[in-house]
């Protein structure tokens, strides 16, 4: 039996020692924060209602995370929300003006990979496939949204290239029925090996034999193999013994930390409209499903994607700047209770919200963590090319068989 240290207690790293342990392996997993989970994190409103601070969203074909779920017996509920289709003033697009100008958007950027032209951000994609007006579009503001970093720095390559293997969208997304962390909670404690939380690692090393990890306060920690989970700016902090694969330095350097925000509201009345994005700025709020599957949950929530919203929200100074912005677009909202604001920028150990592809991205950097760098296998969000749950789930699996074609 090998020992496998699992550096980082979200979901992606629990997900790894999961798979580990069913293949008989012994596991320790490390964690900085007091708590498991990572960006996935779930709080209850004072009204009852549990809410997500991080990862919101599992979608159709996220099969993996889906899965995973259901080993452990967690059901997945609908939002019923319109992700993609957000209400932009008084009106949101069809399903059939969706398809159609994703399809237009994948063409164009086709045509410009094919005339060599590699380094086409979304800002470039939009204003050669729609004009001057792109900004205003309902699509490019959930995409600008979405990224959560600025448009006209992420690569619409990188983007678009989560839609070559999908023939159709389907406009739902899902959520855990108790809080989108009951998935790492559940998993850590179905674990036989320890979880050893406020456990920050500041360094890691490796020789012929196994693998060593020195913990901040001193201690080290050894086995045979690791996994290194910790999210973008942790990762290149952390001091290695070693080299990455040149395929994974690139790959890392072909990323960056985007920025976001969320807000939970716990209301007693609001519109009913269930997603509505503002037209100015890319934030946007949404009221989900209730578990009984006809009323919608007493609260309303909110992401915002990127430095610029972060500052016209003045989130870092509390939730009043984006209350009061959420009142001027809903005027019919009644706030009762009180309001939750999570800043990502504020997390010490995730600074962030999630990676973004940079110009410089290549459809080369999704095999690069697909083998270990010696003994250490690297997982996380930014491995790959989803920065969602799913996303974090398949790179743990990913981590897991890179380990494995090591221990055979």
């Amino acid at each position: 039996m090998t020992k496998t240290i699992i550096i980082g207690a979200g979901l992606s790293g629990l997900t790894a020692a999961w798979e580990l342990e069913k293949l008989g392996h012994e596991v320790v997993v490390l964690e900085s924060r007091d708590r498991v989970g990572g960006r996935a994190w779930s709080l209850q409103l004072d009204n009852g209602q549990v809410m997500e601070r991080g990862g919101e969203y599992i979608y159709p074909e996220d099969f993996e995370i889906r899965k995973l779920a259901c080993e452990v017996g967690i059901p997945v509920l609908t939002h019923n929300v319109r992700f993609a289709r957000r209400t932009v003033g008084d009106s949101h697009m069809s399903f059939a003006e969706l398809s159609e100008l994703t399809n237009l958007l994948k063409q164009r950027l086709h045509e410009m990979t094919s005339d060599h032209l590699h380094d086409v951000s979304i800002d470039f994609l939009y204003a050669e496939a729609l004009g001057k007006t792109y900004r205003t579009h309902p699509l490019y503001l959930r995409h600008a949204t979405s990224i959560s970093a600025p448009p006209e720095l992420v690569s619409a390559q990188a983007v678009f290239h989560r839609l070559d293997g999908v023939h159709s969208y389907i406009e739902d997304g899902g959520r855990f029925i108790n809080g989108n962390q009951s998935l790492p909670t559940e998993l850590a404690s179905r674990l036989a090996g320890p979880v050893r939380l406020e456990s920050p690692v500041a360094a890691i090393d490796q020789s012929l034999r196994g693998v060593q990890v020195r913990l901040a306060d001193g201690s080290t920690v050894d086995g045979d193999f690791a996994v290194v989970s910790v999210p973008l700016p942790i990762l290149r902090e952390m001091e290695f013994g070693f080299e990455l694969t040149p395929a994974q330095v690139l790959a890392l350097d072909h990323r960056f930390m985007g920025v976001a925000a969320k807000i939970a509201i716990p209301v007693s009345n609001t519109d009913g409209d269930t997603a509505l994005q503002n037209p100015h700025q890319t934030w946007w709020t949404w009221r989900s499903m209730s578990q009984d599957g006809e009323t919608r949950i007493p609260a309303l929530a909110g992401f915002a994607g990127g430095p610029t919203a972060l500052s016209a929200l003045d989130t870092g100074n509390g939730p009043h700047g984006w209350i009061k912005a959420v009142t001027a677009m809903r005027p019919e909202i009644v706030i009762d209770g009180d309001v939750l604001l999570t800043d990502w920028t504020r997390e010490a150990w995730t600074r962030g919200s999630y990676s973004a592809a940079s110009l410089g991205w290549t459809p080369d950097d999704t095999a690069a963590f697909d083998t270990a760098a010696g003994r250490v296998a690297i997982a996380g969000e930014h491995t790959g090319i989803a920065q969602t749950l799913n996303g974090a789930v398949v790179s743990g699996i990913r981590a897991v068989n890179a380990l494995s074609r090591l221990a055979t």
